[in-house]
């Protein structure tokens, strides 16, 4: 997959690779685990001021209709999310006394029970 974004976001270009081809939750959150954090902070930096008009901009199609561009950049937006985690949290690209890899799950039967 090509790391091109619609023209309105070609700034975050040089991060689109990271995330343009992580499809789940898990793929992703394994990917920051996996990226020094200086370069999930670099990409936060860069992006997080530029949320609002992502999100401005996305809204302007459906969710099953997205065309490539900005399926890309639905996808750094998603990237934004694991990479915030990491920067606002807890300051690290792993999550600090948690072992290595590891994963979340989200829903199923554990979710359900108290």
């Amino acid at each position: 997959m090509s790391a091109n974004l619609p023209a309105a976001f070609a700034d975050l270009e040089q991060f689109a690779h990271l995330w343009i081809g992580l499809e789940t939750m898990e793929s992703r959150y394994r990917a920051r685990q996996d990226m020094p954090f200086d370069a999930l902070k670099q990409f936060y930096d860069a992006t997080a001021p530029r949320l609002a008009d992502m999100m401005a901009h996305l809204d302007g199609f459906g969710s099953d209709t997205l065309p490539s561009a900005e399926a890309r950049l639905y996808r750094v937006a998603l990237g934004l999310v694991e990479a915030a985690q990491a920067v606002e949290f807890f300051a690290a690209a792993r999550l600090p006394g948690a072992p290595y890899p590891h994963d979340v799950a989200v829903g199923g039967q554990a979710a359900l029970s108290d």
